[in-house]
């Protein structure tokens, strides 16, 4: 039986390599198209139908912005946003916004952590025994924070009062380089006293950390009656403290943020940021060169937990003889500390006072005299600002432990041994740190040249135009927090019994220790317009100067915060569109898409370790974000993709059957001689199924290896595993077209089959009496045929339809249901080569029919030219039947696929009608374009001997 099937493949090679052909190139289609139909699917987990649209709806991030927790528990810190050095461009964001679908792409670019000092001015009035002729005041300094577990003791000052009269040297008649010289006390009798001695020139060998006591300690001395200070004004007790704060400043587009978070509508006090606003050029008196003033928001309120205790003491009398017979600084306030004395005074301050104080000198700079406030640590310049990494966790049980992450401290500024050099850097930078990769930015003025004279500053200026309050801004609802939230840092309650006692019942708040497990949201805020000057690479300089910590000044940007337009609630539809748009950016993109739709707050533990200042080991319930609790992605089959390919195996099934159908009608008289040597049914189904499950092996074996080769020429994920599947659907596929003719075939009457067919009723047909007409009477003499060729085409065309009204009437993608279920038809490039292949088969089979008409009809078309058509002529009879079958194939697969457009999206437009129209119009053309095989047949006619044999 074998045997006898290998000789039939033989004798009809060029048929069975045909079918071998079409179905080898079917079913590597469909394994390609298979292995590229994997999508995703945004499905809901449980009811969460309140609050279950945030404020955005998309986060985009960074690549490398996704730490491990986050992959490993779907968790995002909230915090995070401090530790993030930019990643995103520009034109990435520009490219976001762009995109269909996207209502508003806030942008939000962190520069870092600006230091604002303000002075404290302590009155000690009260504090002072009039009847003492000297006297020494000791203020103790000590900074509450953490909920009032950690007390950071500060540098004392000394405030040294005598009734004696205190001569100074004005500043006015202090000359360059001759130094500071020390006041002197005149006592009743005359004598003149060297006091308060100031400290020689600083070396490299004396900076201090600006932590150490001895770099923040200072000695303030004043006199009685007729004393003036330096600049000729009457000496008060008083001691001066100084407040820092370090600001997070970060950039946002006023336009978008607006939009997204209602910011124009926080404004407390002066205005919002027009749109796009850059920052203006100024120039000072002794500056050769323009700086540039960036436009800037400033939180009025602190979000940072912070509080300032004062302990005054009156020392023994024996501290003023230190005083007075002292010569060196340092000594001196090392002598004064261990001091004894008697508490006269105790005052506690929260920050709101001074943090009013403080906005309220940034506002106003032109008020204080000079803009550049040296008592307030620049209130005014850029002079510098500093960049922390991420906090250093690590997975413990079921939740977190914060590592401690020690550094340099001298990052922050260098402190002097002259006391009070390095006040402006906050004490809690003492506490212990959970956060490493500190680095400093600072402004370096470059690209202008210096003359004798002139005066070196920083060429980039804070510019406050107005406040804004975080608690008015919009942070939708509390069910539905989103990661890195910008305004709001709602600290973290204690996770277990012993933490909860130990914070008593508060709750762990951001402190001025940024480098801290809980970091503040921005405080200051700028415009995208300002981020050239900011980040000028002529103009900063980075320390340390490793590159993971320069400025990233290509790309700025952090996150970007997508909202989409139109209501996007928990239903099937919207989810199916917010996934669309995702994977759309994350395409175009190449960054990190998270969709926050269904995000909620989700508490996790995380072991702080101990304070160096009396904060325990804590454990704190830390409010992360938990992405897809209401919705989460899954991976799904993609249904249009999965149907594409069935229907290229369908087009390949209507060509194989024809072609099936025609070939078994060729061998009747030798199927019935085989019937009369006694062959039964059994036996003649045995021979024909085994001659076309080979030819479906065969063309598995091709299949498999054609899908492996092209998996790897187009990048497609097949494995060989899956390209293996091509061969039982290439014999099933050749088994299930071929099966119904062969059965037919196999029950033959054999006196039937063996005697010469002649037509028993005459039937009149009116003659034909042009070539058109000739043409389409052909096509009904054998209509089965001629519809399977039309509707393999009418396939091809409507899923031509389909894709093209998704490609240019829907912009890409159109939503709808499909069964019930929300789906998203997307033109991808592998949809469009499975139409492709579609309509090549589809070409195929209408080119088998034009054949396979012409070889039956051999002896007319003989005789047709025998009697004078032309070539021409005859060609355009075989032109014609194909336009016929085209025009047949694609009216009716233009309007399948119009149907089934409408049907899913709702309605026709004049888009989708026009796509309709061009894929009909393809698919007549490609009809045309069939002919060519069946006219070179044509032309090999042996018009001599098929007349002779007529």
């Amino acid at each position: 039986m074998l045997g006898m099937a290998l000789s039939q493949w033989r004798v009809r090679l060029r048929r069975s390599l045909a079918l071998l052909s079409m179905i080898a190139v079917a079913v590597a289609g469909f394994t390609l198209l298979t292995g590229a139909a994997v999508t995703s699917r945004l499905d809901t987990v449980g009811t969460v139908a309140a609050n279950y649209r945030p404020v955005y709806d998309l986060l985009v991030r960074p690549k490398d912005a996704v730490l491990p927790l986050e992959r490993q528990r779907n968790l995002v810190q909230s915090g995070q946003l401090a530790g993030m050095r930019g990643g995103i461009t520009v034109d990435q964001w520009r490219e976001i916004q762009a995109m269909r679908g996207v209502s508003v792409a806030a942008p939000v670019s962190v520069v870092g952590y600006v230091m604002r000092t303000v002075p404290v001015t302590i009155d000690l009035s009260d504090a002072i025994d009039p009847t003492a002729e000297r006297q020494v005041l000791r203020v103790q300094p000590t900074w509450v924070t953490d909920a009032g577990l950690s007390r950071i003791p500060d540098g004392p000052a000394y405030l040294y009062v005598t009734r004696n009269r205190l001569d100074v040297v004005p500043n006015s008649e202090l000359t360059s380089g001759g130094g500071l010289p020390p006041p002197e006390e005149v006592d009743a009798d005359g004598q003149r006293v060297k006091i308060c001695p100031v400290t020689a020139a600083i070396g490299q060998d004396d900076w201090l950390s600006p932590t150490d006591l001895r770099a923040r300690s200072s000695l303030t001395c004043i006199g009685g009656m007729g004393s003036t200070d330096r600049e000729g004004k009457a000496m008060r007790p008083v001691v001066t403290l100084v407040w820092t704060v370090p600001f997070l400043m970060a950039a946002v587009d006023p336009d978008s943020e607006a939009a997204l978070a209602g910011l124009d509508k926080s404004v407390t006090s002066g205005r919002y940021f027009t749109s796009a606003e850059k920052p203006t050029s100024h120039r000072l008196p002794g500056m050769p060169y323009p700086y540039s003033r960036l436009p800037i928001l400033i939180a009025d309120r602190p979000q940072v937990d912070g509080a300032l205790d004062i302990d005054v003491r009156r020392l023994n009398p024996g501290a003023t003889d230190l005083v007075r017979t002292g010569t060196d600084d340092q000594r001196l306030r090392a002598a004064l500390a261990s001091e004894s004395g008697t508490p006269v005074k105790k005052a506690s301050m929260p920050i709101d006072e001074p943090y009013r104080n403080m906005v309220d000198r940034m506002l106003h700079p032109g008020e204080l005299g000079v803009e550049y406030d040296l008592a307030t640590a620049n209130t005014m310049w850029l002079h510098s600002f500093w960049t922390v990494g991420p906090a250093n966790v690590e997975q413990a049980g079921n939740g977190m432990r914060a590592q401690a992450a020690p550094y340099d401290l001298k990052i922050w500024g260098q402190g002097a041994d002259d006391g009070g050099s390095s006040r402006h850097v906050p004490m809690e930078f003492a506490d212990t740190s959970v956060r490493d990769g500190v680095a400093v930015h600072r402004n370096m003025a470059h690209g202008y040249e210096l003359k004798p004279g002139d005066v070196s500053m920083p060429d980039a200026a804070l510019g406050a135009v107005g406040t804004f309050d975080p608690a008015k801004v919009s942070l939708g609802g509390a069910l539905s927090a989103v990661p890195m939230d910008t305004y709001f840092n709602p600290g973290a309650d204690g996770a277990d019994e012993a933490s909860r006692r130990a914070l008593g019942g508060k709750r762990l708040a951001p402190n001025a220790n940024v480098t801290g497990l809980l970091s503040q949201p921005p405080l200051l805020l700028t415009t995208m317009e300002a981020m050239p000057a900011i980040f000028d690479p002529g103009a900063y300089s980075t320390e340390p100067d490793y590159p993971e910590y320069q400025l990233n000044t290509g790309a700025p940007i952090s996150v970007v915060r997508v909202r989409l337009a139109g209501d996007v609630g928990i239903d099937a539809i919207s989810r199916e569109r917010v996934r669309v748009i995702a994977e759309d950016i994350a395409r175009r993109t190449g960054l990190q898409v998270d969709i926050t739709l269904g995000s909620s707050p989700t508490a996790v533990t995380v072991g702080y370790p101990a304070g160096n200042y009396g904060r325990p080991d804590l454990a704190v319930a830390e409010p992360w974000v938990q992405k897809g609790v209401a919705a989460v992605l899954v991976n799904a089959a993609d249904r249009k993709s999965v149907l594409l390919s069935i229907l290229v195996l369908a087009v390949c099934a209507l060509a194989v059957l024809n072609a099936n159908t025609a070939a078994i009608r060729a061998r009747r008289t030798e199927l019935g001689i085989l019937a009369c040597l006694g062959w039964n049914r059994r036996q003649l189904a045995q021979l024909l199924f085994t001659e076309i499950a080979g030819i479906g092996l065969a063309a598995g074996v091709v299949g498999t290896v054609l899908a492996f080769v092209f998996a790897l020429l187009f990048g497609l994920d097949t494995t060989w595993t899956h390209a293996l599947l091509a061969i039982p659907a290439a014999v099933g596929l050749a088994l299930l077209a071929g099966g119904w003719p062969a059965w037919r075939a196999a029950r033959p009457d054999p006196g039937e089959t063996v005697r010469p067919a002649v037509l028993g009723i005459a039937v009149r047909r009116r003659a034909p009496r042009r070539v058109a007409t000739l043409a389409l009477a052909n096509l009904t003499r054998t209509p089965g045929r001629t519809l399977l060729g039309a509707m393999s085409l009418m396939i091809g065309v409507a899923a031509l339809t389909i894709l093209l009204a998704i490609t240019f009437a829907f912009r890409g993608a159109v939503t709808g249901t499909l069964l019930g279920d929300a789906i998203t038809l997307q033109a991808r490039t592998v949809d469009y080569i499975a139409v492709a292949v579609t309509i090549v088969l589809g070409i195929v089979s209408v080119a088998d029919v034009l054949y396979l008409n012409i070889s039956e009809r051999a002896a007319e078309f003989a005789l047709f030219g025998a009697v004078g058509w032309t070539d021409a002529v005859l060609n355009r009879l075989v032109v014609i039947e194909a336009i016929g079958m085209g025009v047949i194939g694609g009216t009716l697969g233009a309007a399948a696929g119009l149907g089934a457009a409408a049907a899913f999206a709702g309605g026709v437009t004049p888009a989708v009608v026009w796509c309709a129209v061009a894929a009909m119009a393809f698919g007549v053309a490609v009809s045309a374009v069939s002919v060519v095989v069946p006219i070179a047949m044509l032309r090999r006619l042996p018009t001599a001997q098929l007349l002779a044999e007529g």
